[in-house]
């Protein structure tokens, strides 16, 4: 009967095991009438039996490829897969294996005439990845080594004889540093480099009279520029295990005996490996009490299995193609002319078919992801406000425009001109206040040529008494004249931290206040600007607790001259400071868009003053007293066209409306000398009465 030639590559979401493909080895006219096993397919189970027996042996298989099948046969079953697999981020690998002289090198290499399956598939990956869309952007990496039991060898430099380890890569795979691993362009390139390492592995089996198992790992990182956030990391590996040689049997002796043991050895304890894998899938399985256990068990038996694999180089190599995180193809070359290696051989494949997989992306965090986190973070504390536009930024605004500027400049390579993102307003630099100490002595960590008294000690701990007799953890680290601070410092209390400038011991120049309620509550800044005698004193800005913003200039530690302050509810003031409330001339922005423009006193509107009103687009001109509108007039604006927000206002024609408003004036003028008189007595102080 004609045989059967392969089966159809399966979908990668039902790649759930390890996958076996069973490869048949031409035989010679000559050879034919040797044949001592029958391989044939049933349905889904292959047949091996003796060619006079009818009944057989069968075995689980997923590709079988029948003595006539050529190398575009495996690469168009196997190899695309492997493409798919890498093309959609996994990682995949390909373990040539059975007995010597069964035809895994020509599988493998091919040869002049006809590619093997290491040429055609990394040459149609390169060519995928060479048309793959614009956002996709790939780098791959080759290595090629050989190894036995506990060697191992880099097949691309002979000159790099160090030893070599295997670690772990935190990924649920390995990789082994120190190996040659260089980046390709193009797959002439890459095919140089593995015909070159073909060479460099013929050197080392002459040398040795023994050869090595070998490995051909590409690395790739994808990168999708509509996702900078991330990259994709996979591997597409080759493993051309060599099959058991009866060294002994053949006379070998010293050092061929040696490595030839230690392949076989290798190969026993592969296998090994993979029995104890397919035993603690059977136990840990056999324990799950429901499907969700299962399901969650399936996602863990990986990562359960990595240790079962670390008693040779050989299986820590091969710990994630076979402990279930890589799709790994087994692809066993059999020869029909040795009925018992061959059946060994099945018998072995039927326990690695058992190892079940989970196959995962490996996505890593780019440094752009990171700061993307971090930024995400801090967006989230960003508690919601109504504060004007262009109000002085809190700390974590500040942070959060740090990380916008960041996380564009490493998107584009092009930081921002100004340092900030342009829908947030900045603070203008504050001025640096004078000091009177050297140039070369502003900061401590530039110089400590002032610690007079504590030498070069730029730290000192003052103990201070906290609450219920704890320590109060006054912390000072900064410089020192004369025994005082001096210069440049940060001390640090239980409740207080301050960085800034210091002049005879008290803060002084330029600095930063912040606090906290209770040591397990984060600092809060409180105020940055100028200070004098250990007061705000000139130009700063103060965060205060209820969401207010005040930016302007300090006298003694007051709110003074001219500032403006954001008010949590939306509004701004802006205007004339004294004793640390408005006084003077000042203007009001609502937050619904009405404005005041007008004389303040003790922090509330007196004296004259007129109100916008912006829905209602009138305005009103007159005197105020204590916030209200006591005398005045009230007209349409001349851009008032409708009167949904209002009426229209009825043109009156007033004799004499200035005398009418300066009697209106002059009585509630009368009234309010009578109510600060009553207020001055009242506080206990004197009052003289002025004409004025």
């Amino acid at each position: 009967k004609k045989k059967k030639k392969m089966v159809q590559p399966m979908q990668l979401e039902e790649w759930d095991h390890l996958r076996i493909a069973i490869r048949e080895k031409p035989l010679s006219a000559d050879e034919k009438s040797k044949v001592q096993v029958m391989l044939k397919i049933d349905g889904d189970r292959l047949i091996a039996f003796y060619p006079e027996s009818k009944e057989g042996l069968l075995y689980n298989y997923d590709y079988f490829f029948p003595d006539d099948a050529t190398q575009v046969d495996i690469f168009q079953t196997v190899g695309m897969e492997m493409v798919e697999l890498i093309m959609n981020g996994y990682s995949a690998c390909c373990l040539a294996y059975g007995p010597a002289a069964t035809g895994k090198t020509h599988t493998f290499f091919g040869s002049d005439q006809e590619p093997g399956l290491i040429q055609l598939t990394t040459k149609e990956l390169l060519t995928r990845i060479e048309n793959a869309p614009q956002n996709l952007q790939f780098r791959v990496s080759l290595s090629y080594w050989e190894m036995s039991n506990t060697e191992i060898k880099d097949a691309l430099s002979l000159q790099n004889t160090g030893v070599f380890n295997v670690r772990k890569d935190g990924y649920g795979g390995t990789y082994i540093p120190g190996l040659t691993e260089v980046d390709i362009t193009s797959w002439t390139e890459l095919d140089d480099y593995v015909m070159h390492g073909n060479i460099n592995r013929i050197k080392l089996s002459e040398e040795r009279g023994a050869r090595w198992h070998g490995f051909v790992k590409l690395n790739i990182i994808m990168e999708d520029t509509d996702r900078p956030n991330h990259v994709v990391t996979s591997s597409l590996l080759f493993g051309h295990l060599k099959g058991p040689d009866r060294v002994g049997q053949k006379g070998a002796s010293g050092e061929v005996l040696r490595h030839g043991a230690s392949v076989n050895k290798s190969i026993t304890i592969l296998g090994s490996a993979i029995l104890h894998a397919v035993e603690l899938r059977r136990r840990k399985l056999a324990q799950a009490g429901n499907s969700t256990e299962l399901n969650g068990l399936q996602d863990k038996l990986p990562e359960m299995s990595e240790s079962l694999f670390t008693e040779s180089k050989l299986t820590q190599v091969l710990t994630g193609p076979l402990s279930g995180t890589v799709a790994t193809v087994m692809l066993s070359t059999v020869s029909t002319l040795d009925y018992h290696e061959t059946t060994d051989t099945l018998e072995n494949l039927q326990n690695a078919q058992q190892i079940t997989t989970t196959l995962k992306r490996q996505t890593q965090v780019t440094e752009a992801g990171q700061v993307w986190k971090q930024l995400k973070a801090a967006e989230a504390k960003l508690p919601e406000t109504d504060l004007a536009l262009g109000h002085p930024l809190t700390e974590i605004e500040e942070m959060v425009c740090r990380l916008q500027e960041k996380y564009t400049s490493l998107l584009t390579g092009c930081p921002s001109p100004d340092g900030q993102p342009q829908h947030y307003s900045k603070v203008d630099k504050l001025p640096t206040a004078v000091s009177t100490s050297p140039k070369h002595h502003q900061k401590w960590k530039q110089s400590v040529l002032d610690s007079k008294i504590h030498g070069s000690r730029n730290k000192i701990y003052v103990p201070t008494k906290g609450a219920k007799g704890t320590s109060g953890g006054n912390t000072y680290k900064g410089q020192w004249k004369n025994g005082l601070k001096e210069g440049w410092g940060e001390q640090l209390t239980r409740l207080t931290r301050y960085e800034g400038e210091w002049k005879e011991g008290m803060r002084e120049g330029t600095g930063t206040l912040w606090k906290r309620k209770s040591e397990l509550t984060e600092w809060v800044r409180i105020y940055k600007g100028e200070w004098r005698r250990d007061k705000r004193h000139g130009k700063g800005v103060h965060w205060y607790p209820n969401g207010d913003i005040y930016e302007g200039y300090f006298e003694d530690g007051l709110r003074a001259a001219v500032g403006k302050v954001f008010l949590a509810n939306g509004d701004k003031i802006e205007g004339q400071w004294k004793w640390d409330t408005v006084e003077g001339w000042a203007t009001q922005y609502m937050a619904n868009g009405d404005r005041y423009e007008g004389h303040w006193h003790q922090g509330l509107k007196e004296g004259p003053g007129t109100y916008y009103y912006h829905e209602k687009k009138q305005v009103y001109k007159g005197g105020w007293s204590k916030n209200l509108a006591r005398f005045g007039t009230l007209s349409d604006m001349a851009k008032k066209t409708t009167s949904e927000a209002s009426s229209f206002l009825p043109r009156v024609e007033v004799l004499d409306p200035d005398r009418i408003l300066n009697k209106e004036k002059e009585k509630y003028a009368n009234k309010r000398k009578m109510e600060q008189a009553a207020e001055k007595r009242q506080a206990g102080l004197p009052y003289i009465e002025s004409d004025a």
